[in-house]
């Protein structure tokens, strides 16, 4: 019983770290120092992308679901629980690109408000001369 908790609990974890990636950029506006945590999720998130290699968050919820008794899903996080339900099947390349593109209209976002507060304070926004 315990184990199949654990692996609920990961898999909810898995899930809230995927969302942050989609919005914790644009979060980073209001709340500026949000932006290294969600930097290190992207990069994160670019290295399995790119690499394409197995995500220690997945292999942590199979462990625990094999201790639990549970038959394993075979794919990944996102093709079991998101491929199919939320977009659909084939398109998890087009989610994965869509998923960079917000992440990085955030980040132009982020510096444009940076920008702004800086300028209101009557700190240097550029090169000092």
């Amino acid at each position: 019983m315990i184990w199949r908790a654990l692996a609920d609990a990961v898999m909810i974890l898995h899930g809230a770290l995927l969302l942050f990636f989609v919005v914790g950029g644009f979060l980073a506006w209001r709340w500026p120092r949000v932006i290294w945590l969600h930097l290190a999720i992207v990069v994160w998130n670019l290295v399995i992308t790119l690499v394409d290699f197995g995500c220690p968050v997945t292999a942590t919820e199979k462990y625990f679901r094999r201790l639990g008794g549970e038959t394993l899903y075979q794919s990944g996080y996102i093709h079991h629980y998101l491929e199919g339900n939320l977009w659909p099947a084939g398109a998890t390349p087009i989610a994965e690109k869509v998923g960079f593109a917000l992440v990085l209209i955030a980040y132009a976002g982020y510096f444009v408000v940076l920008h702004r507060r800086r300028k209101v304070r009557g700190e240097s926004v550029g090169p000092r001369t």
